[in-house]
C-alpha cells in the first residue's frame, strides 16, 4: 500500500514538474492563449479601439459570414454585437471616432468581385449605417485611421495602388500618392501618425516583402528595408514602438508560416521574435492591453485557409 501511495504521488509529482515547465516555456516565449472565437473562421477582419478589438465576417468552407463580435482583451472576453449588414470575406475594418468601418471584400450574392460598399457600426448606438462608397471596388485590400480619417490601402480591383482616403466630417473621398509597390493580402499598421504597408501579393502572383511607409502629413511615401521573408496574408501591429509583423502564407511554394519578425521603427532595422504557436494565414488582429492579439485564421495557404479556419485567440506580451 506504502509502495502504491509513494508510486501515486511520484506520479503527481511529475506532472506539477512538467506542467509548470510547460507554463515557463509558454511565459518564457511570450505567447499565451485566451478565450476562443465561437466560430473559426479565415479571412475574416478587426478594429481595435481602446482595449475591445472588433471582429467580424470570415469563412470556413462555407459562404462569407456576417458575424459581428467584440473582444475585451483586458478582461479576455467575448460578447455579440448586431451583424454586419452583409457577409463578407476579405474585406477590412478600421475604427474613426465612434464609428467602425468596414470597406469592401467579397459577398456571398457576386462572390468573384470586389466590392465598393461602405457601413459603419456606431459603437455608442449600436447600429449600422451606410456611408459614402469607395470611388472604386477593392478586396484583400488594409484600412488604419489617422487623424481622424480613414486611409484604404492596396488590394485588388481597379486602380489597386491608388491609396483612398475618407474624411467623416465631410463624407468625401480623396486621394494621396499611390502605393509604390501594388499588392493585395498585404498588412497595414500606424504607429499614429504614419502608415505601415507590409508584404503581400503583387499583380503576377509574386509575393512581396516591401516594406513602404506613408507620411500621413505629406502623403508621400518611402520605402524601408524590406522584411526577412516575403509573404502575403499576414497581419501586423504596432506595439512600443516596434512594428510586429506575423503569420502569412506563399504560393510558390504553398506554405503557411508562424513567422514572428519585429521593426524597429526607430533604428530601421528587423529582429526575430518568438513564432506563432501554429502557423495562419487571413487572421484578424490588433494592439490592446499591451499586447499583440492574433484571431482566426487558416492553417493551409491560399483557398485552403477557409477549410482550415481556426478559432485560436492568442496573444504576444513582449
Amino acid at each position: 500500500m506504502a509502495s502504491h501511495l509513494l508510486t501515486s504521488i511520484k506520479i503527481v509529482a511529475s506532472a506539477v514538474i512538467l506542467s509548470a515547465t510547460l507554463a515557463t516555456t509558454a511565459l518564457a516565449s511570450g505567447w499565451s492563449s485566451s478565450e476562443r472565437l465561437e466560430r473559426a473562421r479565415a479571412g475574416l477582419a478587426s478594429a481595435t479601439k481602446g482595449d475591445l478589438i472588433y471582429v467580424g465576417g470570415g469563412a470556413a468552407a462555407g459562404d462569407p459570414a456576417n458575424t459581428f463580435e467584440v473582444f475585451d482583451a483586458a478582461k479576455e472576453s467575448w460578447r455579440p454585437l448586431p451583424a454586419l449588414p452583409v457577409g463578407l470575406i476579405s474585406f477590412s475594418m478600421a475604427a474613426v471616432g465612434s464609428e467602425i468601418f468596414i470597406t469592401g471584400g467579397y459577398g456571398a450574392d457576386d462572390p468573384g468581385e470586389p466590392r465598393k460598399e461602405v457601413w459603419a457600426y456606431d459603437t455608442e448606438t449600436a447600429s449600422w449605417s451606410q456611408k459614402p462608397a469607395m470611388p472604386v471596388a477593392r478586396a484583400g485590400h488594409g484600412s488604419v485611421s489617422v487623424g481622424g480619417k480613414l486611409y484604404v490601402i492596396g488590394g485588388t480591383g481597379t486602380d489597386p495602388g491608388r491609396v483612398l482616403v475618407f474624411n467623416p466630417a465631410d463624407g468625401e473621398w480623396r486621394t494621396v500618392q499611390a502605393l509604390p509597390t501594388v499588392r493585395r493580402a498585404l498588412a497595414v499598421a500606424t504607429d499614429g501618425k504614419t502608415i505601415f504597408a507590409i508584404g503581400g501579393i503583387r499583380p503576377d502572383g509574386s509575393v512581396s516583402g516591401a516594406l513602404e511607409a506613408l507620411d500621413t502629413a505629406s502623403g508621400k511615401w518611402t520605402s524601408l528595408p524590406p522584411m526577412p521573408g516575403p509573404r502575403g496574408a499576414l497581419v501586423a501591429g504596432v506595439l512600443d514602438g516596434q512594428l510586429h509583423v506575423v503569420g502569412g502564407a506563399t504560393w510558390k511554394p504553398l506554405k503557411t508560416y508562424a513567422s514572428h519578425d519585429v521593426f524597429s521603427i526607430a533604428s530601421k532595422g528587423w529582429s526575430k521574435k518568438a513564432a506563432l504557436p501554429s502557423a495562419r494565414q487571413g487572421m484578424a488582429a490588433g494592439v490592446a492591453a499591451g499586447r499583440f492579439w492574433i484571431i482566426g485564421g487558416g492553417s493551409g495557404a491560399g483557398v485552403f485557409g477557409v477549410f482550415t479556419a481556426s478559432d485560436a485567440v492568442e496573444s504576444f506580451e513582449p
